[in-house]
């Protein structure tokens, strides 16, 4: 068994896709049980959901499993322009039988300012967090490595790649344009 498979805890080369929204407590830990390292995506939920989905994921598993965290730039409200593309969208809706949203709103949570996120995480100890888009600051990367979690950080670049390693990250997950069309366009926050 290689070191790295032997500081996950897993018997298997497998990581399961920490996608938000789709990855389920269920999938981490059939994926865990399997040997492999089973993952949730906790990007789009709060500190509470998150901790609910660690239960969940325990409640199958004794085995290791990741948490996902998204470490992106918040988006910058523009009111007059979000209500421009309501009213440009709304035939498209009316088309569909569809009501449109009074206003736009962002669906995925940073947690780069997150205290309750990281709160829980600390708490809860997965074996492994993963960061995606990005870097949180050295203060918290250093909190979560005292608490004994093996963090996974993903670049789409050489800069990021760099970047992750001098944060004394433990694995970069290399993904390219075509992972999901999750990360064109994106520029990741690198600390």
């Amino acid at each position: 068994m290689s070191p790295f498979l032997r500081k996950l805890g897993i018997e298997l080369p497998i990581i399961q896709a920490p996608m938000a929204g789709v990855s389920t407590p269920e999938m981490a830990a059939a994926v865990s049980n399997a040997g492999g390292l089973g993952s949730i995506g906790v990007g789009s939920v709060d500190a509470e959901t998150t901790r609910q989905m660690i239960s969940a994921v325990r409640s199958r598993t004794d085995r290791p499993f990741n948490v996902n965290v998204f470490c992106n730039q918040p988006a910058v409200a523009d009111p007059a322009r979000e209500v421009e593309w309501l009213v440009r969208l709304g035939p498209e809706f009316a088309r569909y039988g569809a009501q449109p949203p009074t206003r736009l709103s962002e669906i995925y949570q940073t947690f780069l300012d997150d205290d309750a996120k990281l709160a829980i995480l600390l708490a809860e100890r997965p074996a492994v967090v993963s960061l995606h888009f990005g870097l949180p600051a050295r203060d918290r990367i250093e909190a979560l490595r005292a608490a004994g979690i093996v963090l996974l950080a993903t670049a789409t670049s050489l800069h990021e790649g760099k970047a992750i390693s001098a944060a004394g990250i433990d694995a970069v997950v290399a993904q390219g344009y075509e992972a999901g069309g999750t990360s064109r366009g994106v520029r990741p926050r690198c600390a």
